[in-house]
């Protein structure tokens, strides 16, 4: 293995810290903006960012296993997936690749200036992908802890799942994770991995459950969406240890019209519930193109049997939240 020289000032790359995070312990070099709980357990996994590319990588051979269908603002996909014999490899165009190893992570950044756009990846996407490769599914929902297990709630972005995770929290439950939900098996049942201390909030929401917006630090350059912090003085509570898996929620707003009509539930079948998380895995169409869709539709399978999911239909508009609360909490109740 080659061992490229440091990108930056070499000084900063001297100082590694050990953080913990979807069950991880991983050890960085990387200026993290985020406040990442640390640990000082031996580390599972290493990230560090190099200006020339790991493993002896030279030239790639042959197309991409996956290319998302999603493209930036110069018509350019947003993400391609290599999987390739030493390694595989995460492409970001305009942020970076990422090399994902065994027990290791290196990103070359298309832009050494662009550290927002490597950290968000990597919080987000890359770490899933690595879980996944590695036999952890990881859904994309928010989670709260109520009566001493973990809630979630599945959507896709824009889908309320971060709205009622403040609300929750807002109502004295603490955060679990805001967008990550990495998934672990276990004699006992089904647990759910705890992320980092921070939400990332529409304006309006961040108005309404934390305060003016325009103090808070934007997620990224190109999104409008700011950071919230939890705990700690922050916005609520965080719990930062993995607990046992207890309900999931398929949020569905009404139309604003129908402000006045009452919160509903509908129980999922298994065969549902099976779909709707292999539908908001948070790398979907990735761990199907990369051959990992059987092992994965397996534990899936067992999670729907073990863990009621459940559709949730509610009024949309943040001031109605408060009764959509308290309707989570009275149903959990009757588990």
């Amino acid at each position: 293995m080659m061992e490229p020289r440091p990108l930056g000032d070499p000084a900063d790359c001297d100082v590694w810290r050990t953080y913990r995070l979807y069950g991880l312990a991983f050890e960085s070099n990387f200026p993290f903006a985020a406040q990442l709980p640390s640990t000082h357990t031996p580390a599972d996994l290493r990230f560090t960012c190099l200006d020339t590319a790991p493993f002896g990588a030279g030239e790639l051979q042959g197309p991409p296993v996956y290319t998302s269908h999603l493209q930036n603002a110069l018509g350019q996909s947003i993400c391609s997936f290599y999987c390739l014999p030493e390694f595989d490899l995460l492409r970001f165009p305009g942020t970076g690749d990422f090399y994902l190893g065994c027990d290791q992570i290196v990103c070359q950044p298309t832009d050494p200036d662009n550290l927002e756009g490597v950290e968000l990846y990597f919080l987000g996407a890359v770490l899933s992908c690595w879980l996944e490769r590695s036999g952890v599914p990881c859904l994309h929902s928010s989670a709260v802890v109520a009566d001493g297990g973990a809630v979630g709630f599945l959507s896709f972005n824009g889908g309320g799942k971060s709205s009622l995770g403040a609300a929750m929290v807002q109502g004295g439950c603490p955060l679990l994770t805001d967008d990550v939900l990495a998934v672990e098996s276990n004699p006992e049942g089904f647990s759910g991995r705890h992320g980092y201390p921070q939400m990332r909030l529409w304006p309006t929401e961040a108005d309404h459950f934390w305060g003016p917006a325009a103090s808070l630090a934007r997620v990224h350059p190109d999104t409008p969406k700011v950071i919230v912090p939890v705990g700690n003085g922050g916005f609520g509570a965080f719990e930062d240890s993995e607990r046992p898996l207890t309900r999931f929620y398929l949020p569905m707003r009404r139309p604003p019209s129908d402000h006045e009509a009452a919160v509903e539930f509908e129980t999922l079948s298994r065969r549902d519930a099976l779909i709707e998380f292999v539908r908001h895995s948070f790398v979907a169409s990735l761990a199907e193109a990369a051959g990992w869709q059987a092992r994965r539709l397996d534990f899936f399978a067992r999670l729907a049997a073990a863990v009621p999911v459940k559709r949730l239909i509610y009024p949309s508009g943040l001031e109605h939240l408060p009764r959509v609360r308290d309707a989570i909490l009275a149903d959990l109740e009757t588990r």
